[in-house]
């Protein structure tokens, strides 16, 4: 692991935040006993604290917000390892931010919202009220759902992120493409890390339990000139044993190896002016296979001849200014990624292929025969300035510009026995870039009644280059080279009217246009055949929305239910089959709808019991299938990977300790998630299993200590991300980590 690069990052800050322990945080007034508490309200905005973005770029509540949206918090007084009760207007569920799985762990927090993917860092992605990609993504920019990491977004090489100290996640359905810009066509992500706020801590945190999990984490942030310059860091390191076991190769698939640090400091020269600087690293190393054979006895259990290598580190550096007149906050965030990807492993699983082609297992068994070494780099550069009105303004308002540039490389070599596709190596080049303008609002027209609507104009230009040079393998072209471009003009936006039946009971109805931009597959896949690549198409969507938002019992409860329809034109769709054990790759358009609701609520039934719980439910079909279609899909086909109904529930109960005889208190903690049956493919060849996650935590507080035990997937379920069909019955697959347990403590000095 390169410690180095992460333990460089963080240094300074913690450096520096360390010399501000020796100062007293302000006190606090103690919560009187026996006093009622209530849902606090939660903003998806700035929070009050300087510096920080959030969704719609300008200080609201959720509950006032007219789209579906589901926060997930932390704790205010840990580093984001679960919160402990629901905001109002967003419910929150209880995840554990310090999976080894966080992709999984934010979606299935999140009705309607599902997983999939490799279980290979820059090869996850996620499906949304059933929009995403019909099959694999064609490149990073070809995500569906927006990511951002405090407002600012990154690529699908970004997702999943890293969870290292975060405030908390927001999650909004529907087309978010007017502040959020490209392909945010069926929702977005936005994480909200910890700021520099000023407030005293001091954290160490430590885990040890089953499949080698370990964690270590330490946490520091102050006054570094009191009033003047505050600062915080973080820094993680993690490590999980893989679960499956490689009957070919010996040893373990299945295990993760994490790491991340982050500094930040703000700086606040005057009291309208706040400046915020932040630096990240972080490595997400993992070794999972994508093609176990699902009907292999013992299953799931790898044929592969290496154990698989797939490795990403990321790097990022934020600057954001805000600078605060009277009515309007002017703000400018200049924004660099690089991400680095790295990945070797077997494309012809033994298991899989031996059944398949009738050959005896050990025919796919040498190491040097059948291998995939590749590596990826992605520069992102992100400016965005804009004006947005103040919190005390009536009309709440926000316009800007953006540019956004991604500039993606790739070196692949690759080695096949069965396929010219998988032979030669190959040098390609995509950039692609964006500039955009945009507004939104939000308007009064009666006490009761707001409007709200926005625009963006963009422009993309993508651009690829590629070379290949044969191997010398049948049938491949001794070398071919292309160079070609693509440019689109676009407007996405929104309207939406709400009305305030109560100060408690909100409606809401909006329209939205969404927009996924095309552009160059990132495999150039035929060049082996000398043939060049096809661009893909734009895909875009029209989504119709109502809801309601509503507390009850003073505030103690709180219920949100929404139904949408979606109905998205020219879908990109990546897909292969197999003929004569060769893959044959499919690239084209394909419209599709889908329709559903969500019901989330969150009620404090007692001083000591909160309970939280979301269901979702979507249908989705192919229509205007083309005849003669070679992709498979049929009229009233299900949507790849959108799971038919999805749900979670949680429950809190905290124990005061003299009742049971010790000082501090005991929390309980039990969560259950449910994601339900989804097709494998546009072809809807077979399904992928339903499964449940079941997480435990026991947890003991005294003054600034805890002692916890936990208990992540107790079901032991491996569950299945992604499939693929070979013949109606040979399958692969790629599965999640199953169960692990295990004890951890944290201090605050």
């Amino acid at each position: 692991m390169r410690v180095d690069r992460l333990c460089g990052v963080a240094a300074m800050a913690l450096g520096l935040a360390s010399s501000a322990l020796a100062q007293d945080a302000a006190p606090q007034d103690p919560q009187p006993a026996g006093e009622t508490v209530e849902l606090a309200p939660l903003t998806v905005e700035a929070t009050g604290k300087p510096g920080k973005i959030s969704s719609t770029k300008r200080v609201e509540q959720a509950r006032n917000v007219p789209i579906g949206i589901t926060v997930i918090e932390g704790a205010p007084d840990t580093a984001g390892n679960g919160g402990t009760g629901a905001p109002s207007g967003g419910m929150s569920d209880v995840p554990n931010f310090y999976s080894s799985d966080p992709g999984a762990e934010i979606t299935r927090a999140s009705p309607n919202f599902v997983f999939a993917g490799f279980g290979q860092p820059g090869l996850d992605f996620v499906n949304m009220r059933g929009v995403g990609p019909l099959g694999n993504p064609l490149n990073s920019l070809d995500n569906t759902v927006g990511f951002a990491t405090n407002g600012v977004p990154t690529t699908a090489f970004g997702y999943p992120p890293s969870l290292l100290d975060v405030e908390r996640v927001e999650v909004l359905r529907g087309p978010q493409g007017t502040l959020f810009g490209r392909n945010a066509l069926g929702g977005a992500v936005n994480v909200i890390t910890r700021g520099a706020d000023g407030e005293r801590e001091f954290k160490v945190t430590g885990e040890l339990g089953s499949s080698g999990h370990k964690l270590a984490e330490v946490v520091a942030g102050g006054w570094l000139a009191p009033g003047l310059v505050a600062g915080r860091a973080a820094l993680r390191f993690q490590d999980l044993d893989g679960d499956i076991p490689n009957r070919i190769a010996g040893g373990h698939e299945g295990g993760a190896e994490l790491a991340a640090g982050r500094g930040t400091l703000r700086f606040t020269p005057s009291p309208d002016l706040t400046i915020n600087l932040m630096a990240g690293h972080d490595r997400d190393k993992r070794h999972n296979s994508y093609t176990l054979l699902l009907e292999q006895p013992g299953y799931p259990v790898s044929g592969a001849d290496i154990i698989p290598m797939n490795d990403r580190e990321r790097s990022e550096f934020t600057a954001d200014i805000q600078r605060r007149f009277d009515g309007v906050v002017f703000t400018s965030v200049s924004n660099f990624q690089n991400l680095d990807l790295a990945g070797y492993y077997d494309g012809t699983d033994s298991f899989l292929f031996s059944a398949y082609t009738g050959l005896p297992p050990a025919y796919f068994a040498d190491p040097s025969t059948d291998w995939t070494d590749i590596d990826e780099t992605e520069k992102i550069y992100n400016q965005e300035f804009r004006l947005s009105s103040t919190d005390a303004s009536p009309i709440s308002w926000v316009i800007g510009a953006n540019y956004f540039r991604s500039e993606y490389d790739q070196q692949r070599v690759q080695k096949s026995s069965l396929s010219p596709y998988q032979n030669g190596t190959n040098d390609i080049a995509i950039t692609a870039q964006t500039w955009s303008v945009f507004g939104d609002t939000t308007v009064p027209l009666t006490e009761r009644l707001k409007i709200s609507g926005g625009l963006r104009l963009s422009h993309d230009d993508q651009e690829l280059s590629s070379l290949y040079v044969s191997n010398g393998f049948p049938g491949t072209v001794p070398t071919f080279s292309q160079r070609q471009s693509v440019s689109d003009t676009y407007l996405t936006g929104r309207a939406a009217a709400s009305y305030d039946w109560t100060s408690t009971v909100m409606t809401y109805a909006s329209i939205a246009r969404g927009y996924a931009s095309g552009g160059f597959e990132k495999t150039a896949i035929n060049s082996a055949l000398g043939n060049p690549s096809v661009p893909f198409g734009a895909s875009t969507g029209w989504t119709y929305e109502v809801g309601a938002k509503t507390s009850w019992f003073n505030r103690r409860a709180d219920l949100n239910v929404s139904a949408f329809f979606n109905d998205i034109a020219d879908g990109q769709l990546y897909d292969y089959i197999i003929s004569g054990g060769v893959p044959v790759y499919i690239f084209a358009n394909q419209d599709y709808n889908s329709y559903g609701f969500e019901v989330e609520g969150a009620a404090r039934l007692t001083e000591r019991l909160t309970v939280t719980a979301g269901l979702g439910v979507t249908e989705s079909e192919m229509v205007g299938v083309k005849p003669g279609s070679m992709t498979g899909a049929a009229n009233g086909n299900r949507v790849p990977l959108s799971a038919d109904m999805t749900a979670n529930v949680s429950a809190q109960y905290r124990i005061p300790g003299h009742e049971l005889g010790i000082p501090g208190s005991v929390l309980t903690q039990a969560e259950y998630q449910y994601v339900g049956a989804r097709a494998a493919d546009i072809r809807n060849t077979f399904d992928l299993d339903p499964y449940s996650i079941v997480n435990l935590r026991i947890e003991w507080e005294h003054q600034d200590l805890k002692i916890y035990g936990f208990g992540n997937n107790m079901l032991d379920e491996h569950a299945q991300y992604f499939g693929a069909t070979y013949t109606p019955n040979i399958h692969s697959m790629a599965v999640g980590h199953g169960r692990v347990v295990g004890i951890g403590a944290s201090q605050k000095f």
